[in-house]
């Protein structure tokens, strides 16, 4: 069901700076809004103090949402002290040679080899004799005509050795896939990512491996239901595996995280929080327990109250945290103290 605005609300307006919504929306927490929205609907000066009488809410996550206003240059101090400094902005950098264009590859064309061509080729080739001999014993099939023709484009199309078109076939095998138009589709891409050696191969089928295992454990997980992980999936689990190095527990406990505080996957969230424990050493889930500690006894510092344990603490990585979330995400608020034991 769509909805719209009743027109009948236009009666009584108050403004709401442009800023709010297409710059801080998605960090603010809710106190923060609702704080916002009270103080604009008054239009006068407020207090943290009179703002949490009116939302009942805790003082403290008050003055900490009216820092962040004005961290973002929304709030000024209405007794004339200096606001809040602005977020220092790196230096542009110095500009860059223009990126290389992405290397693509045709599809093989429709036109294919003769049979007398085949033919002569095998003539010529005893390495593309050993290919079809050794390629019939991989898939468990006669290569035929069709099969044939493929693999010579993928020699002379695709630019591939013959012993990296043997290890894509095992590759195909292992995925259980043994159609020709498959065969083709990996040529391709092993064409444009330049995979065009043995190293290079084995590199990229381990890389595989690991997305498939780590997509598995995934999918148990959260109840996914699409077999195979999507792009966008695809390109998540291999920057947290490959490039921030995390195993899949941790990425497991990434998205408990993410499903206690919003409700919902959101592989965004799930990096932010992995982002943050990769630049503060968090590698184990014991790692994270403690920073989460460290972060409870700061709060409970800050607003004066002990540090006693409550029974169910917020976490460092709650939206409702009134936490400015981008510095959150620079700085991993919370964090900045923990020392990972070695």
């Amino acid at each position: 069901m769509d909805y719209q605005i009743n027109p009948a609300a236009y009666a009584s307006m108050f403004a709401v700076p442009r800023a709010v919504v297409e710059d801080s929306l998605l960090l603010a927490s809710p106190t923060a809004l609702k704080a916002l929205l009270l103080m604009l609907c008054r239009g006068e000066a407020l207090s943290a103090a009179e703002i949490a009488q009116a939302l009942k809410r805790d003082e403290a996550d008050v003055a900490d949402a009216l820092v962040f206003w004005q961290q973002q240059g929304i709030l000024l101090p209405a007794d004339g002290a200096a606001p809040a400094p602005a977020p220092v902005k790196p230096a542009p950098a110095a500009p860059k040679e223009p990126p290389q264009p992405k290397r693509t590859a045709p599809e093989l064309p429709i036109s294919r080899p003769t049979h007398e061509q085949i033919a002569i080729r095998l003539q010529e080739c005893e390495a593309f004799r050993d290919l079809f001999q050794e390629a019939q014993q991989k898939l468990g099939k006669t290569i035929g005509y069709e099969g044939q023709s493929i693999l010579i484009m993928l020699h002379d199309t695709y630019d591939l050795p013959v012993e990296v078109i043997l290890m894509l076939l095992e590759y195909a095998k292992s995925r259980g896939k043994t159609g020709y138009k498959y065969i083709a589709s990996i040529g391709r891409e092993w064409s444009e990512k330049e995979i065009d050696s043995l190293e290079s191969a084995e590199a990229y089928i381990r890389e595989q491996d690991t997305t498939d295992a780590l997509w598995a454990q995934f999918r148990d997980l959260t109840g996914a239901k699409n077999r195979n992980p999507t792009a966008k999936q695809k390109r998540y689990l291999t920057m947290w595996s490959r490039d921030l190095g995390f195993s899949g527990e941790m990425i497991a406990l990434a998205y408990e995280i993410c499903i206690d505080n919003t409700n919902n996957l959101s592989l965004e969230y799930m990096d932010r929080v992995l982002q943050s424990w990769q630049k503060s050493g968090v590698r184990t889930p014991a790692d994270a327990d403690r920073a989460q500690q460290q972060w409870n006894e700061k709060r409970f510092a800050r607003k004066g109250k002990p540090a006693a344990k409550p029974s169910k603490p917020e976490s460092v990585y709650s939206s409702d945290a009134s936490y400015d979330l981008e510095a959150f995400s620079k700085h991993v608020i919370g964090m900045e103290d923990f020392v990972p034991k070695n």
